[in-house]
């Protein structure tokens, strides 16, 4: 497959970029397309972009809320906060996320740690919550969730409606996820809680995931082209009325 070979040999063009500064007698000159950093800190309440020009790094429990879309430009970088405990990604119920990567330039999730240190478990992981059906009643904390001040719960279930769509996840590598916020309440690499049909998951890559590296949680959406590498756990766990299809 194409895409696992090129995902494979990346090693994160942006901090290369970063840590070769031109001098000032340097003949060349400085770079003409820098990468620039930028933290996310706070809730992602309305419509914004992340680009490829810009390596971000999530600082916390970071969450898509309902109403609002995440665009990711193709070859973007975003990290995982190592010194803030289960930094992770949340796509809420009704909000939704439009990460489009190719072959050739795939969206990157990571640990902040310099490449050679990176550890499975170092940051939370990508986590996408629909208004799906579950076969719980009521709304039911997310796992890894809720266990301080740090990791806020997280809730999901009560939904009705599996065509619903949570947006598109395509040519998009997560990579040394699943912290632990309590023995055994890891979080995993991807986790799909309720989502619904409409939601596009495809050419999706989990590496050395401390957890499960695919989890579904109930809902229906149906994924394809999937590769887990060095999982802590399952490799692709469904549990709680998952009626979706996987194929490849």
């Amino acid at each position: 497959m194409r895409f696992v070979r090129s995902i494979l040999s990346i090693a994160l063009p942006a901090a290369t970029l970063l840590a070769t500064a031109c001098s000032d007698d340097d003949p060349i000159g400085p770079d003409p397309d820098p990468v620039t950093e930028a933290v996310i800190s706070a809730n992602i309440t309305t419509d914004r972009t992340l680009y490829s020009d810009t390596t971000y790094t999530i600082r916390g429990f970071i969450k898509v809320a309902d109403g609002a879309k995440l665009t990711i430009q193709p070859g973007t970088v975003i990290q995982g906060d190592y010194n803030v405990l289960g930094s992770s990604l949340f796509v809420l119920r009704g909000a939704e996320i439009d990460a489009q990567g190719t072959a050739a330039a795939p969206i990157v999730f990571t640990s902040s740690r310099p490449e050679g240190q990176r550890q499975p478990g170092d940051w939370g992981g990508l986590i996408i919550v629909g208004n799906g059906i579950t076969n719980r009643s009521g709304d039911v904390v997310l796992e890894g969730t809720g266990t301080g001040v740090e990791n806020p719960q997280v809730t999901y279930s009560g939904g009705n409606n599996n065509g619903d769509s949570s947006g598109t996840l395509r040519y998009v590598r997560v990579e040394f996820a699943g912290y632990a916020t309590a023995a055994d309440a890891e979080l995993n690499t991807f986790t799909f809680a309720a989502v619904g049909s409409n939601t596009t998951l495809e050419y999706l890559q989990a590496l050395n995931g401390l957890d499960d590296s695919f989890e579904w949680f109930g809902g229906a959406v149906d994924a394809k082209l999937l590769v887990s590498y060095e999982a802590g756990d399952d490799h692709f766990d469904m549990s709680e009325g998952y009626s979706g299809r996987i194929q490849y």
